[in-house]
């Protein structure tokens, strides 16, 4: 793993060259025929002539290498891939947040542990270990204390069917976001864990949600479906700190992926819900319920079952 501090005394044709060569890593672990090509199609005089040099002096020339060709094609693809991936979960929870209550909605969202133990399972070959099983089903209990014990008000006993919507919608949305932390760690994470590649990923992923995913909103507002209008300059700061507060999130919660696995990620995410609540609780005032301090303690307990499950893991494979 490239040492944090290492990685910002990197120059910019230092730091392209690292990316890349990780980048490299990725592709021969996700297609292991991609290096049996690379050595049956070039001889080691040619590669060194032609496409990659022993001294490389400029960043186009690193770029235009037929070396690093088929893996900065690999990483554009899974970083549009990515930026679909983690963008729909989103656009899902702000559809959803019109039809359900917020608490409901929070956690109905963090239930994407259960859907990411199960893609774990069929698309990483995950053992099946009580354990984990206990501890994603201790976490999902938590949740659903919270959320059934959410008394409704007169305005959502009238709306019920729309609640009930609402928190479908949410739980596609779990089951999409998932899903994506799943694909994350089968096609994003290198057998070198690295902060550089990670953080490289996330700003990828960003580029191509701005260069691809505004598409939508014009057909949506001119379709009369969504109509968009510019925000005030109030709400605009709000949409700032937002974005920039998900630029931090994305980046960690990735290497989180990287470094540990998708279901311990996801559980991991649950911890925001008693954030959330302690902060209610010092800023406006919100009392704590009992429900949800029995949910939060069942969330806590599951994280610490897991972290367990996880140094056993890593004992073991030393």
């Amino acid at each position: 793993m490239l040492p944090l501090q290492f990685m910002f005394r990197l120059n910019p044709l230092q730091y392209t060259e690292e990316f890349l060569n990780i980048g490299i890593e990725l592709i021969s672990t996700v297609k292991p025929t991609y290096q049996a090509i690379q050595t049956t199609n070039q001889s080691e005089e040619e590669a060194v002539e032609n496409d990659h040099p022993k001294v490389v002096t400029s960043i186009p020339q690193i770029l235009t290498s037929k070396h690093y060709r088929p893996v900065m094609i690999y990483i554009f693809k899974i970083s549009l891939l990515f930026a679909i991936g983690i963008c729909t979960p989103g656009y899902i929870w702000y559809i959803a947040v019109n039809l359900t209550t917020m608490a409901k909605l929070t956690a109905i969202f963090n239930t994407s542990c259960f859907w990411a133990y199960v893609f774990s399972i069929i698309l990483l070959n995950e053992s099946i270990r009580i354990e984990k099983v206990f501890a994603v089903c201790l976490s999902i209990t938590g949740v659903a204390v919270m959320a059934l014990s959410i008394p409704n008000n007169e305005k959502d006993q009238e709306n019920a069917n729309i609640i009930e919507v609402g928190d479908f919608i949410a739980c596609f949305g779990a089951l999409f976001y998932g899903l994506y932390e799943v694909l994350y760690k089968k096609l994003g994470s290198p057998p070198t864990t690295s902060f550089l590649f990670a953080n490289t990923i996330t700003g990828l992923i960003g580029l191509c949600t701005l260069l691809f995913l505004w598409i939508p909103i014009p057909i949506l507002h001119y379709s009369g479906i969504e109509t968009f209008e510019l925000p005030d300059p109030e709400t605009f700061g709000f949409i700032i700190s937002i974005a920039i507060a998900g630029v931090f999130f994305n980046a960690s919660f990735m290497l989180l992926i990287a470094l540990t696995s998708p279901l311990f990620a996801a559980v991991g995410i649950m911890l925001t819900i008693p954030i959330v609540a302690l902060v209610d609780l010092l800023i406006t005032n919100t009392p704590i319920g009992v429900n949800t301090i029995i949910g939060n303690l069942c969330i806590f307990l599951a994280f610490l079952l897991l972290s367990w499950t996880n140094i056993i893991d890593k004992i073991r494979s030393i």
